[in-house]
C-alpha cells in the first residue's frame, strides 16, 4: 500500500543566530569564523555563550578580561543580553585576548521559512489542507 506524498509547504520559523567570531592582527583584523548555529530559543543562544566564556577562551584571556567574563556567565551579566532577545533585539559580548586579538559573540533573532512536510521537533503541526472528494 502507497502513503500519498505529502506536498511540501513553506513553514515560518522563528530562530537566533548565534556566532562567534575571532578577530586578530595575524589575519588582518579580518572576523574569523569560531560558531555559527541556529538555536530555537534565546536561552540556548545564551547558554553557549556562557558555557563558552567559562569553558574554551579562560587561557587567553588578561586577568581584567577574565573578571569580565566571569561576571557576565556567572554573575548575572547575561540577564540584560537574554531581555533584549526577548525583546526582538540583538545582543553580543566582546572579550580582548592577549596580544592584541578579541573575540565577538553575537545573537541574532531571526525569521525563516522552511519547507517541509514534518515539523522539527517540539513545533506545533502545520495546518491539514482540505482534501477535494471526487
Amino acid at each position: 500500500m502507497r502513503t500519498p506524498l505529502t506536498p511540501l509547504r513553506p513553514v515560518v520559523e522563528h530562530g537566533y543566530r548565534f556566532e562567534a567570531l575571532r578577530y586578530g592582527p595575524a589575519t588582518g583584523f579580518v572576523p574569523e569564523p569560531i560558531v555559527l548555529r541556529i538555536t530555537d530559543t534565546p536561552q540556548e543562544a545564551i547558554r553557549a555563550i556562557r558555557i563558552q566564556l567559562r569553558a574554551n577562551h579562560l587561557f587567553g584571556l588578561t586577568p581584567r578580561e577574565l573578571t569580565r567574563a566571569l561576571h557576565w556567565s556567572d554573575q548575572g551579566g547575561w540577564v540584560q543580553a537574554l531581555a533584549a532577545l526577548h525583546r526582538g533585539e540583538p545582543c553580543g559580548f566582546t572579550l580582548m585576548l592577549r596580544g592584541g586579538r578579541h573575540i565577538e559573540w553575537h545573537v541574532r533573532p531571526l525569521t525563516y521559512v522552511s519547507l517541509g512536510a514534518h515539523p522539527r521537533p517540539g513545533r506545533p503541526a502545520p495546518l491539514p489542507t482540505a482534501q477535494k472528494s471526487a
